[in-house]
């Protein structure tokens, strides 16, 4: 029995040392020359969730090749250091590449609630894909306070970026968030009305699309 107890430590600490070696090979790789080198030892360090390697990720927000930021930036996400926050929020108001800046958005998303300030003011972002990451974010974390400037979005020039908004505000289920879809549609074309019937179906949410329903009737009587 005893034998058998050393002999699985024995094995812990050799795991250990094994991922410890690794980790410390990706932490180097992260400063090569070669951009794919850079951009999979980010996207390896994620998968490990190696909180040793967060600066060094933070500082590849910033890399010339953007498949090395985006990886950066989805590798920080599922670390979840918290630390990582505002350098995501930062470097995704000022990414050109929808792509990359959908990357960051959607990174801080995994943060949770901590993350709401930041993705709110994304909310206003200039790429429509990013404020579309955003309203996903949002609905996802189920944040009450975004609720106002998600029904904002109702009014955004993307179509996606609306669809995204009310799929938002169904999920985080706040009473005014249902009235402003309603009140919207209520002088909106068809289309408008097939994405809130789209977002307000399925299941949990028979008695919210009714209600939607009910008050879309009574303003076209």
């Amino acid at each position: 029995m005893v034998k058998g107890k050393y002999s699985l430590l024995i094995i812990i600490a050799l795991l250990v040392v094994i991922c410890d070696s690794e980790t410390a090979r990706l932490r180097r790789a992260l400063g090569s020359f070669e951009p794919d080198v850079r951009a999979t030892a980010c996207k390896r360090l994620g998968e490990l969730k190696d909180k040793n390697s967060v600066a060094l990720l933070i500082k590849l927000l910033t890399d010339s090749v953007p498949v090395v930021r985006f990886n950066a930036a989805l590798a920080l996400g599922n670390i979840g250091d918290k630390s990582a926050i505002e350098p995501l929020g930062r470097t995704a108001k000022r990414e050109s590449l929808s792509d990359v800046a959908m990357a960051m958005t959607k990174a801080l998303a995994d943060f949770g609630p901590p993350a709401i300030p930041v993705l709110i003011e994304l909310l206003s972002s200039p790429l429509p894909a990013v404020r579309l990451t955003a309203c996903q974010g949002l609905g996802r974390i189920r944040a009450h306070q975004a609720v106002d400037v998600l029904i904002r979005r109702l009014d955004d020039p993307d179509r996606l970026v609306r669809r995204a908004a009310i799929f938002a505000l169904r999920r985080i289920g706040d009473r005014r968030g249902l009235e402003a879809i309603t009140h919207k549609l209520a002088g909106s074309d068809r289309d408008a009305e097939a994405d809130a019937e789209e977002a307000l179906s399925g299941r949990g949410y028979d008695e919210q699309l009714e209600r939607a329903r009910q008050l879309l009737r009574s303003f076209r009587r």
